[in-house]
């Protein structure tokens, strides 16, 4: 349509329904899209802040976790060197246990 088409239009709305209704028209239109908007952006506010909230608990029970598994390792290295020791001492325990063996041995051997 050409600009003289939507002048004759626009001319006939007005002198039909008048300056202020056709502002009223206009008007609720502009309410009712701000009023979508407004729905919008509080339905996208409520979605971003349930997200935060599901990533501050992953990160509290990942956090959780971490400090769970940090004592596990700890306890594990303090068995690791317990162990170690016991190794030790029963190395030393068999080392003695064989020369007082093979000392028995030279010994009925030279009677």
């Amino acid at each position: 349509m050409d600009e003289t088409t939507l002048i004759g239009i626009l001319v006939t709305l007005v002198g039909a329904l008048g300056i202020k209704e056709i502002w009223n028209i206009w008007k609720k239109k502009i309410d009712v899209q701000s009023k979508k908007d407004i729905i919008t952006l509080s339905n996208d506010h409520q979605i971003l802040h349930e997200v935060i909230e599901e990533q501050r608990k992953t990160i509290e029970d990942m956090t959780k976790r971490i400090i769970i598994l940090e004592d596990k390792i700890d306890q594990l290295i303090e068995e690791n060197r317990d162990c170690a020791v016991k190794l030790a001492r029963m190395e030393e325990r068999i080392l003695l246990s064989a020369k007082k063996s093979s000392a028995r041995k030279r010994k009925v051997k030279s009677k």
